[in-house]
């Protein structure tokens, strides 16, 4: 009996080792590129993939970027932002098991994402914002033949954040922003071809946001903001069959993020939009679990590293109806050993481009865009149990109204 209770434990905690990387995805899924984090909800200028948004001020999704670019948004603006995003990960066995075709996994997920976003003028000085953006809901099902089957076959996951603040403008050249976060996520998952599941647990986490825009000139923006680390705390259980075998808790680290935007009028109809961005994931060195049954917690390091987003964009007039949008980005990867790759999130470099439109009508700004993410191809080798290439994409569709 205990051989078998022994051996029920260790698949457990491989389980652990899915969950710890999807958890750690939640909290920054609609602010961070890094890892599959979907931030296309809260872009403030969709068509350049966000390219200059800690600068931009057409758009009241701005303030979730850079909460200072509120002061330059008149007297009230709200923008909602609704898209749909389809995801696809490819999985294929090389070496051991490249024989047998069933071992090659594919997941993948349509779902919409919703962003709501309003900036309002108390004084000459002080503007009053709210930013909500959810990424509607998540499904990948890789179904319970695939190589990985032990430790993935499906999940489901979700995500909401709220972000208050408030902007200063101290004169017609600087700004100051700050405001507070509150994310909430949940998670549910199975493994084990169907027989072990992760029951859905959820939590809220809090942290905070804060920003500076400096307005050299009518051509010439600039800004600096940082989002805090935010971390997240989960308490459920983990059943067989429907019954309960153990339970596990951990505190899970979403790291800080620190943005530089820019802004550049070449002339009055062209103009060029840049972003730099640090995702602090170094400090993701380990993941600490407690899990019921054991005397001492179970560490899984990960080693990720920090990662650097670079983003550029133009934003053409056309005529007096349109502009025209395009924008391209590219981010380094936090891990590039496939030793230290997980099933759920394999990482690797990422790619992304974007075209879009804006036209107005009635006092309404529509800001269409399209948007393809290419998640590259990451090696991965976890042991015996899996060793091949993940390969994922996304497209993105969408429109943010602005009024």
């Amino acid at each position: 009996m205990k051989s078998i209770q022994r051996t029920a434990q260790k698949r457990f905690n491989k389980t652990l080792l899915t969950r710890s990387v999807l958890i750690a995805s939640l909290a920054p899924m609609s602010t961070l590129a890094s890892g599959i984090f979907l931030q296309e909800a809260v872009i403030a200028n969709a068509g350049t993939v966000g390219a200059g948004d800690g600068v931009y001020t057409q758009s009241a999704a701005a303030q979730w970027r850079n909460p200072a670019t509120m002061s330059h948004m008149g007297e009230r603006q709200t923008t909602i932002n609704v898209s749909v995003f389809d995801l696809e990960m490819k999985y294929k066995p090389q070496g051991v098991g490249s024989d047998f075709p069933e071992a090659s996994g594919k997941a993948s997920t349509t779902s919409p994402t919703l962003g709501f976003f309003h900036a309002h003028q108390i004084n000459e000085n002080i503007h009053l914002g709210l930013a909500a953006g959810v990424a509607g809901g998540s499904a990948l099902d890789y179904g319970n033949r695939w190589a990985g089957t032990l430790l993935l076959n499906d999940i489901d996951l979700a995500v909401a954040q709220i972000n208050p603040s408030i902007a200063y403008k101290l004169d017609d050249q600087w700004s100051f922003g700050a405001g507070i976060q509150m994310s909430w996520a949940s998670l549910e998952q199975t493994m084990g071809a169907g027989n072990v599941s992760v029951e859905e647990s959820s939590d809220w986490a809090f942290g905070y946001n804060f920003g500076v825009m400096y307005r050299h000139s009518d051509n010439l923006d600039f800004g600096l903001s940082y989002r805090s680390k935010v971390e997240h705390g989960f308490d459920t259980d983990i059943t067989s069959n429907g019954q309960k075998l153990s339970t596990v808790a951990a505190d899970i680290d979403v790291p800080a993020l620190i943005d530089f935007s820019m802004r550049y009028g070449v002339n009055t109809d062209l103009n060029l939009l840049a972003t730099v961005q640090f995702h602090r994931w170094s400090d993701w060195d380990q993941t600490v679990f407690n899990v019921g049954g054991l005397p001492n917690p179970v560490s899984i390091q990960r080693d990720w590293d920090d990662v650097w987003h670079f983003a550029f964009g133009t934003d053409y007039r056309l005529n007096d109806d349109w502009r025209l949008k395009a924008g391209i980005s590219y981010e380094t990867s936090p891990q590039d050993d496939p030793t230290m790759q997980w099933v759920d999130l394999p990482v690797g470099e990422q790619w992304r481009y974007s075209v879009g439109a804006s036209t107005g009508w009635n006092g309404y700004t529509f800001d269409m865009f399209y948007e393809y993410a290419d998640l590259g191809s990451t090696d991965i080798k976890i042991g015996q149990v899996m060793q091949g290439k993940f390969e994922g994409r996304i497209h993105f569709v969408g429109m943010n109204v602005t009024f």
